[in-house]
């Protein structure tokens, strides 16, 4: 890793959601390519993460040697072989024994990682009905209630019923808005305007527009709050699958 991840606008510091997204890794048997400092690269995944959440084991290779140079490594990165990349690093794996005889590296669980999604407009459809996450966007008469029909971590979708309110300009930046996430409670956020994607009309005759709506200035911990709910709908969904 070229850079320093601790300034990331997807740094996650939170060791809960650390420890929740590493054994969603292991859970998942995620592909992760190890990359020590002088050059030696390791495609491997997570095993398991200990108890007590201190400590994460990796997959070692099959190449004594190689697992030799790895551990006298003084810095060691991993990344994630999916679309959205997670990241980390540590600066000392050490070579231990599993209950089952077998060999892993094992190491402290990092104290920040990095989850980025590069694909920007992919999107991952959010709950609707009673479980639907509602984007409250104020104005100088009303507080509007938007439901939101998909995320990324760049921005949301959301629907309004009824005649589009004038502040819907694509371009303009809607300040003092939030979300309400569960068990988590409210995150203050701003947006830009993207644009409007459709608009229908139901039976009834009730207009319903689609909006695409960008996070402007996200602060680390209402990022940390969308990614982390994004990860729980991802695991959710693999569980159903």
């Amino acid at each position: 890793m070229t850079h320093s991840i601790d300034d990331s606008p997807f740094a996650i510091h939170s060791h809960r959601e650390i420890t929740f997204i590493l054994d969603n890794l292991a859970k998942q048997k995620t592909l992760i390519t190890l990359e020590t400092h002088d050059g030696v690269v390791l495609v491997t995944s997570v095993l398991y993460v200990s108890g007590d959440e201190k400590y994460v084991c990796i997959d070692v290779a099959t190449d004594d040697k190689i697992n030799a140079r790895i551990v006298d490594s003084k810095h060691v990165n991993f990344v994630t072989q999916t679309d959205i990349k997670v990241r980390w690093y540590s600066t000392h794996l050490q070579l231990v024994t599993m209950p089952d005889g077998k060999y892993a590296f094992s190491m402290h669980v990092p104290s920040v990682i990095e989850r980025i999604q590069r694909r920007e407009y992919f999107r991952l459809d959010t709950p609707q009905g009673k479980l639907a996450l509602i984007c409250k966007i104020p104005t100088e008469d009303e507080v509007i209630e938007a439901t939101l029909f998909n995320m990324s971590v760049g921005g949301i979708g959301v629907t309004v019923r009824g005649e589009l309110p004038a502040i819907f300009v694509q371009g303009e930046i809607l300040e003092g808005c939030s979300i309400d996430f569960p068990e988590i409670g409210r995150v203050p956020i701003s947006v830009r305007v993207r644009g409007q994607w459709s608009s229908t009309k139901t039976i009834s005759g009730e207009q319903i527009h689609r909006v695409g709506l960008q996070f402007e200035n996200l602060g680390r911990g209402a990022s940390n709050v969308i990614q982390r709910y994004m990860v729980q709908l991802e695991a959710e969904r693999i569980s159903l699958a």
